[in-house]
């Protein structure tokens, strides 16, 4: 009897498992979320079905095979046909919420581009579109699929869904995106490091085998060094340089797309770095406020070292720390996506300040990018316009050195986020966080930093995507 009841339940529990609608299989959050039916019918339907209810609502008109229009679908149970509106949305948040949740342990390397999309979605991002339909085009060329120049070097790492989805994070228009990717990226990276990437990428069939295994070994030894770029060439055996190769003909195209399509010139770039980089900046944070630690003074005669004889020490008559910052004001346009500041010091504290600003040189280059800005300036999609003089305060590095350069920050670059959270404040607030990082967790801590994920470079890259 036992027995019976048992796979009698099994077997209910596996016909309650399909979606009544597709008869796909329902995920568990469809089932831990269902469908907040006024009338309480108990009717359910899968995620993607939820979706694509939710967007079929959106249209003016539906159009049937005939050709005939029909009203568009209302937010109804197509069970009991009640009102589902007012809790639509919440329902898809909360299920999109618990499929980030179950794919955050997943490797991304090993995820669909939409379980990429879902394992990188917030709440307070906007739901995503599950459904496999066509969507409507948008006026103007459309972006690329695969921008390898956006990879830095790893796209050998990366299988065809990555490569898809960090091109549309970084073509997306937004900061935040531009963050997730810049994270993705810097994960890749990190696996290399440790020897946990495989060639994960289709490799064209005019490529030899042993090729591949040279690229993949050599941006190995690159990154293990600190660099972030994999593009190196090597001479032959004889010292000489052989003749044209397919690897130079790549690098010669490579260099004309570089002067068609320019990147803009602060890349989003992600690094997790030992909280011991800012053990100088608390130590003379503590100096210039006079600070003494109570421990290291004696009374009387007995009088033992104080913070300004240690930071003698440990920093000499000249240390600096491994990073400076700089307070700046972007100006709204997107052509400061292609210019890099030129910082010096001045005034009688010697203090750093922005005295310029410094673009590309190459006139083919500079006319590829006056294209790219007259692309914003004609379009016809509904975005706020970022050719208009807004003033925005930002962080700039005014210097940088430690294991912070030998990941690739330059001076120059745009702090943008801390630890994935957007960074609002000026110089002195930013010195202050990561002193108190420091102070907080030791020599032993982590801290993420991502700069240049930031309005202007968003917006080139969504219009240089657009560039074919």
């Amino acid at each position: 009897m036992a027995t019976t009841d048992t796979s009698g339940g099994a077997a209910e529990e596996e016909e309650d498992s399909s979606c009544p609608i597709c008869l796909n299989d329902m995920c568990k959050s469809d089932t831990l979320h269902p469908i907040q039916c006024p009338t309480k019918c108990n009717f359910n339907f899968c995620i993607e079905c939820l979706c694509h209810l939710l967007s079929s609502s959106k249209d003016d008109y539906e159009m049937a095979s005939d050709g005939n229009r029909h009203v568009k679908v209302h937010l109804n149970c197509p069970n009991c046909r009640a009102d589902i509106s007012k809790t639509i949305e919440d329902t898809i948040r909360l299920r999109q919420t618990a499929l980030a949740e179950e794919l955050s342990t997943v490797p991304d390397s090993e995820l669909s581009a939409k379980d990429l999309q879902l394992k990188h979605w917030k709440q307070e991002d906007e739901i995503l579109d599950l459904t496999d339909g066509k969507k409507k085009k948008k006026k103007g060329p459309e972006p690329m699929l695969i921008d390898k120049s956006l990879f830095g070097g790893l796209e050998f790492a990366m299988t065809v869904e990555e490569q898809k989805y960090v091109t549309k994070l970084m073509s997306s228009g937004y900061p935040n995106e531009l963050c997730q990717g810049a994270q993705i990226l810097a994960g890749i990276a990190d696996n290399i490091r440790n020897g946990r990437a495989v060639a994960a990428a289709a490799t064209p069939a005019t490529t030899a085998p042993n090729r591949a295994a040279a690229e993949t070994a050599r941006a190995t030894a690159a990154l293990q060094s600190g660099y972030s770029n994999a593009g190196l060439s090597s001479r032959s055996r004889d010292g000489d340089m052989p003749g044209v190769t397919n690897f130079q003909r790549e690098m010669e195209q490579q260099k004309r797309e570089k002067l068609r399509r320019p990147l803009p010139a602060r890349m989003p770039l992600c690094v997790s770095l030992s909280t011991g980089e800012f053990e100088k900046m608390a130590l003379q944070y503590r100096q210039k406020s006079g600070l003494v630690d109570p421990s290291m003074s004696g009374e009387g005669n007995e009088k033992k070292p104080g913070w300004k004889s240690f930071l003698k020490g440990m920093l000499g008559t000249g240390g600096t720390a491994s990073m400076t910052f700089v307070d700046d004001e972007w100006d709204g346009s997107v052509a400061d996506a292609f210019a890099r500041a030129q910082i010096g010091r001045t005034g009688k504290d010697n203090r750093q300040t922005v005295k310029g600003r410094f673009g590309p040189q190459n006139p083919a280059e500079k006319a590829s990018v006056q294209r790219i800005i007259a692309m914003g300036l004609h379009e016809d999609d509904k975005r706020d316009s970022l050719t208009r003089p807004i003033r925005f305060q930002r962080v700039l590095i005014g210097s940088v050195g430690g294991q912070a350069g030998k990941v690739g920050i330059k001076k120059g670059d745009v702090v943008t986020h801390i630890n994935g959270e957007e960074f609002v404040g000026d110089a002195a607030a930013l010195h202050a966080l990561l002193v108190e990082a420091y102070e907080q967790q030791g020599r032993d801590g982590v801290i993420m930093i991502v700069v240049n994920a930031e309005d202007c470079t968003a917006e080139a890259l969504r219009l240089r995507a657009r560039v074919h």
